[in-house]
């Protein structure tokens, strides 16, 4: 399968190729983040035969402008067998593409899908989410200072997770729909010294590095 993918610079746009590419030994992806030239998308959609599009712009702006490019230009291509190919748009606010997906799908028949994505944090940034004081004071068995009066709800979520989460969607998902990465069973942050879960795993982590 040949995938078209934007937004491949971003932390997320990393691991959702480097995801695809560990699991899908027989998956092609050509990268592309400048989507202002839809002579030049049209062009690249007839010459390279794209079976789908994963699209993850990284502004609102690229995701309006870059988007209905993107569309007209795989509407084109794709015209005889839309079947038989798949766009999925990956974005912070699903409504900006929303309706214009959904126009496509409806209009044209194209296998279009939209999900929202919490924002994510990546492996090297762990230190900086469990900082060197939480540390401390797990290892002498004192409580966990939390984030601000430990109200707030967690958002930010483990890179890989989402990357399962849009494999899932890219195979899985129905057509002229929208989903959401993310949410649904967040802790408040003052809750978390409660979790025997959390308190499991934080003794794990100051066990495995005090060694």
């Amino acid at each position: 399968m040949k995938v078209l993918i934007t937004g491949s610079t971003s932390e997320l746009g990393k691991q959702v190729v480097n995801w695809f590419t560990t699991y899908y030994n027989d998956y092609q992806f050509i990268e592309l983040n400048d989507l202002s030239d839809s002579a030049f998308l049209s062009g690249l959609f007839k010459t390279q035969n794209f079976d789908a599009v994963l699209h993850l712009p990284a502004t609102a702006t690229e995701n309006r402008q870059g988007l209905r490019n993107l569309l007209q230009a795989a509407q084109g291509s794709w015209a005889d067998n839309q079947d038989a190919h798949r766009f999925l748009l990956i974005t912070a606010n699903p409504y900006e593409g929303e309706l214009m997906l959904k126009e496509y799908h409806q209009q044209y028949g194209m296998n279009l899908l939209v999900s929202s994505c919490e924002p994510t944090f990546d492996t090297p940034d762990f230190p900086f989410v469990f900082s060197s004081i939480a540390q401390a004071q797990i290892s002498s068995n004192q409580t966990v200072p939390v984030y601000a009066k430990g109200q707030e709800v967690p958002d930010w979520f483990w890179v890989e997770e989402p990357a399962c989460a849009i494999d899932i969607l890219f195979h899985q998902a129905e057509a002229g729909k929208t989903y959401s990465i993310g949410g649904m069973n967040n802790w408040k942050r003052s809750d978390l010294e409660y979790s025997p879960v959390v308190q499991t795993v934080l003794q794990n982590y100051s066990i495995a590095n005090a060694r």
